[in-house]
């Protein structure tokens, strides 16, 4: 071990290094509560500045991120002081991490010859290709991996800045490998294809590359024998490798946790696309968050495991603390996981005054991001937040408050929260007026934005604070890597040195840090466990539930969720189609091991069927028997109408739910199309219009005029139904999110 390091050790495990930390963030808990009545002397001050100077020339990262942690809370209260200026420089020389540097101080340049030499190297030698910032020190060393590697996988901090070594490295790739490359950077929901795309149209600059988002290629572009930059969701990807494409060469995996979620039925269809590409040959990279190791994406697809780094070098340093609003208590947790009561009473039994309080006091002349999970939530509590704030003169939210207005519908509740500089975000919402929400909450035009988990998804959205409301994605409550995915966007690099992450319990209700000594054990120990798939674990009999899913056996358990349901049938159609390919996976191996009557299964799908492999790789959520039965059919099918009317989408809809069998399997779940036929005439109307290119705001005058001349009941919260009233504001939302849940 280096003498650096054995220093950074006795500096971690000094007793008076944690007394002065603890005090340092007892001052930072305070004054983030507003009082400001500690403060250190200033032996605990330049003590404390020499603490981090010893702890970031180690090449530990739990001495460099204590190192950088000091740092980040002195900010606060001594930016303006030259000697802590000084010491920011060598600190933040030291960790690589420029982009803070500029921040800590400023304009200012300290001439010292050790930081001086180390900043024009490492400005030298890692700097980014064809830009002009500088990789952190962390961020270089998976670049230079990434290089000698044909595959790999990698995860970091969600401030870590993966997306920007993924850009570097596909300009590197350009650049080495003269343009002959296609490339396809693989998002998990279309809610991040604009967002990436638009990037890759700034910082890829190479003419003969054409961004592209859809999986048909224009003859133009292939007539000029140009490169292609993809952005697809899974669904894109497998139709595009499914169909006569150009030869993808890279694929770069975005949000790669998406394949290990057990109780999402699209974390399939990631394996799926993935193994597509793998069978192509195609070179696979994994990028994710927070994963301590990632190998395990590399061990799913059957590559080297060597190809793996996993870093937990902080860039941006995380503040936590708790509000509870039932107990009347807050705290903050410190670095060794101690809790610090701070002082904080702007408690309220309305639990919309408690978040009004919490945000103006904590949040104050900052900007927030606030978790709510829910939809409704989502929305109920931005429109009661901004109800009672002033009007905001500001050109840019009218621009957007006519956008909703012209584009949805003039009643929608956005509208109300916009003209007080609220917004709220959320999936469902039409592209374009969510792209338009996260530029003006960028440039500060918007102050607070209520969202779902849209942001887990990887939505670059990061804010000083963050609020979180909930400890659950739906009725699932957050894994570690689902809690620190959402948290990390607490602090932005560049623009902060620290974020701060509140968990704040509004009410005594499930999935609202009910229960905090568990609940919090991860916000307060900020451990990350190893993630699991279940291909791997063979959880909740795994391999026998997708057997018994391929011969429609009932699954080991009655119990089971509809999206559990979905992901067992699934992985089923997947390993047909393996099967039926002579596809080699682990998913095909291991079920061969783990079910006694593994063998015996697949041959039998090998006899009965007789859909072609190449259709059958595009539908993976249709099971094989429909399948089968509808290509027995033949010329008895009903043909596809020429002319796109109300009555012909209404009999198209019937005839699939009779021949796909809707009422069984389509009935149940959170997105169900519905128990009975009755349902299909509403989605006849949307069908109608989207086809014929309809607008959406006239997609949903279209449906009040449904809703209206049948005299039909609408669903509010749970489930209960009211007659439907075109004069109630609330009933208009909710068609109108209904409609953006569908379009």
């Amino acid at each position: 071990m280096s003498f650096l390091n054995e220093l950074a050790i006795k500096a971690i495990n000094d007793p008076y290094l944690e007394t002065l930390i603890s005090k340092l963030e007892k001052i930072y808990g305070y004054n983030f509560a507003g009082n400001t009545i500690i403060k250190l002397n200033g032996k605990e001050y330049t003590d404390l500045l020499r603490f981090s100077d010893i702890l970031c020339r180690s090449d530990l990262t739990e001495a460099r991120n204590l190192s950088y942690k000091i740092i980040s809370l002195l900010y606060d209260f001594y930016s303006e002081d030259i000697f802590f200026k000084m010491q920011a420089t060598t600190v933040l020389v030291k960790l690589g991490n420029f982009p803070s540097l500029k921040l800590a101080i400023g304009s200012d340049e300290f001439n010292l010859d050790e930081i001086k030499v180390e900043s024009i190297i490492k400005e030298t030698y890692q700097l980014a290709p064809d830009s002009k910032n500088i990789f952190t020190d962390a961020q270089y060393k998976v670049f230079e991996e990434l290089k000698d590697s044909n595959h790999f996988s990698f995860s970091g901090p969600t401030s870590f800045g993966k997306s920007f070594i993924i850009e570097s490295f596909i300009k590197h790739l350009i650049k080495e490998r003269n343009a002959s490359d296609n490339i396809v950077i693989l998002v998990p929901t279309r809610a991040l294809i604009n967002q990436v795309k638009n990037k890759l149209k700034k910082e890829i600059l190479v003419s003969k590359y054409k961004i592209l988002s859809h999986p048909t290629v224009p003859l133009l572009f292939r007539n000029k024998g140009s490169k292609y930059i993809f952005v697809f969701t899974p669904e894109r990807l497998i139709s595009y490798l499914s169909n006569d494409n150009p030869a993808i060469n890279y694929v770069f995996v975005d949000e790669a946790q998406k394949l290990l979620t057990e109780n999402d039925s699209r974390a399939p269809l990631f394996y799926h696309a993935l193994m597509l590409a793998k069978r192509k040959s195609i070179n696979l990279y994994f990028s994710s968050p927070n994963i301590k190791n990632s190998e395990i994406f590399l061990q799913l697809f059957g590559n080297s495991t060597d190809d793996t780094l996993s870093v937990t070098e902080s860039s941006v340093a995380q503040n936590r603390f708790f509000i509870d609003c039932v107990e009347n208590k807050a705290v903050m947790f410190t670095e060794n996981g101690e809790e610090i009561d701070i002082p904080y009473d702007s408690f309220n039994t309305n639990e919309h005054e408690s978040l009004k309080n919490a945000i103006t006091i904590l949040g104050r002349e900052v900007q927030n991001i606030i978790y709510c999970n829910t939809v409704d939530d989502t929305i109920g509590y931005a429109l009661n937040f901004a109800q009672n704030l002033e009007a905001k003169s500001n050109p840019n939210l009218d621009c957007l408050i006519d956008l909703v207005r012209t584009t949805m519908h003039e009643e929608y509740y956005l509208v109300d929260c916009l003209k007080k500089g609220i917004a709220f975000h959320f999936g469902g919402l039409p592209q374009r007026i969510r792209e338009k929400i996260e530029v003006l909450f960028r440039n500060k035009d918007i102050e607070h934005i209520f969202c779902t988990s849209t942001l887990l998804e990887g939505v670059n959205l990061p804010a000083k604070n963050i609020f979180i409301l909930s400890n659950a994605i739906g009725l699932r409550k957050f894994s570690d890597v689902d809690f620190w995915n959402l948290a990390g966007r607490a602090g932005r690099l560049t623009k902060d040195l620290s974020g701060n992450i509140i968990c704040l319990r509004l009410k005594n209700k499930k999935n609202r840090w009910d229960k905090p000594q568990k609940d919090l054990k991860v916000v307060k120990e900020k451990k990350v466990n190893k993630v699991e798939s279940i291909l791997m674990t063979n959880k909740e009999k795994f391999y026998i539930n997708i057997g018994n899913s391929i011969e429609e056996k009932p699954f080991t358990r009655k119990s089971l969720s509809e999206s559990k349901k979905k992901m067992f049938e699934t992985y089923g159609n997947i390993l047909s189609y393996h099967a039926l390919s002579r596809t080699e996976s682990i998913l095909r191996s291991k079920f061969i091991e783990n079910n006694k009557d593994g063998t015996k299964i697949l041959n039998k799908i090998d006899i009965k069927n007789e859909v072609p492999k190449e259709i059958l790789a595009q539908s993976m959520n249709i099971k094989l028997k429909y399948q089968n039965k509808i290509l027995k059919k033949g010329e008895d099918l009903p043909n596809i109408p020429n002319e796109v009317d109300y009555d012909a989408c209404l009999k198209l809809l019937i005839t699939l739910y009779d021949y796909y069998n809707w009422r069984d399997e389509e009935s149940k779940g959170k997105r169900r199309l519905g128990k009975n036929k009755k349902v299909l005439s509403y989605y006849a109307v949307l069908m109608n219009s989207w086809i014929n290119s309809k607008p959406l705001n006239l997609i949903i005058k279209d449906i009040i005029k449904y809703y209206v001349s049948n005299k039909k009941d609408i669903l509010l919260g749970n489930n209960f139904y009211e007659p439907f009233d075109p004069s109630n504001r609330n009933h208009i939302n909710k068609v109108v999110n209904n409609a953006v849940f569908h379009e």
